[in-house]
Order: structure tokens, then C-alpha cells, then sequence
């Protein structure tokens, strides 16, 4: 799952960081004409069947982010960068998803803003995902 998510940040020329939220507060690139995503650490459950056929489902969050103004009001905070973000960024992770061998078995959105120290608005994601073979 790692690779798949650096491989679509990659292919959309987005900033990527992997590490956990206090990493990722740790974070101070003035980045501000780019959708960053965040990406917490993977859960990954495997599962076998009776005749020993692994079956792995990754789960966890991922953040797309913009940077921000603090001051700004949530009208503006949510035009400028929340909408776009649930437009077409998250709708770029899902259509790469949907085109390998992947199930989406759940992609729940938040609404995020002033998120860490850059105050960075966006979008948390909450996903669950099975590579089927």
C-alpha cells in the first residue's frame, strides 16, 4: 500500500511524507502550490483460508492537504482548498485504485483544518483496502 500511495503522490507530482502525525507535525517545506499527502503508518491484517491462501487487507489514514493561511475564514478555507481536495485529488487516489487489484472497502472523508504547526486544510481518509489476487 505504501508504494501504491508514494507511486500516485509521484504520478500527480504531490508531496509526500510517510511517518506518524507527530512526525508529520514536524513537517515545514514552504510548499504552498501543492496537494501534500500525509500518510499515517499501515495496518496490514492478513487472513488464510483452509488451504493456506493469504489474503491481505491494509487499513489506516491519509491526509491531502494544502497549506493555509490561519486567519482565514472556514468558507474560504473550505472553497480554496477543502472542495478541490474531495473533487478531484481524492477522486485521482480512487480511480488508481479501482484500476489495480484492489477493493476498496471503505474511503471515509473529514474535513480537516489548521491541521499541525504549517496549518495545513484538507482531508483526512480513513481506508480499508484488500489486495484481491
Amino acid at each position: 500500500m505504501y508504494d501504491i500511495l508514494k507511486n500516485i503522490a509521484s504520478d500527480n507530482d504531490w508531496v509526500f511524507e510517510y511517518a506518524p502525525s507527530d512526525y508529520q507535525n514536524l513537517y515545514n517545506k514552504a510548499t504552498t502550490e501543492k496537494v501534500h499527502l500525509f500518510i499515517d503508518p499501515i495496518t496490514i491484517e492478513s487472513r488464510f483460508s483452509d488451504s493456506g491462501n493469504e489474503t491481505q487487507t491494509f487499513s489506516g489514514y491519509f491526509m491531502l492537504l494544502f497549506s493555509s493561511d490561519v486567519d482565514e475564514e472556514y468558507t474560504t478555507k473550505y472553497e480554496t482548498y477543502i472542495k478541490p481536495l474531495i473533487t478531484t485529488s481524492t477522486q485521482a487516489i480512487k480511480d488508481s485504485l479501482l484500476c489495480s487489484d484492489l477493493q476498496i472497502n471503505k474511503f471515509q472523508s473529514t474535513e480537516v483544518i489548521n491541521r499541525f504547526d504549517f496549518n495545513l486544510d484538507g482531508i483526512l481518509v480513513n481506508y480499508n483496502i484488500t489486495l484481491i489476487d
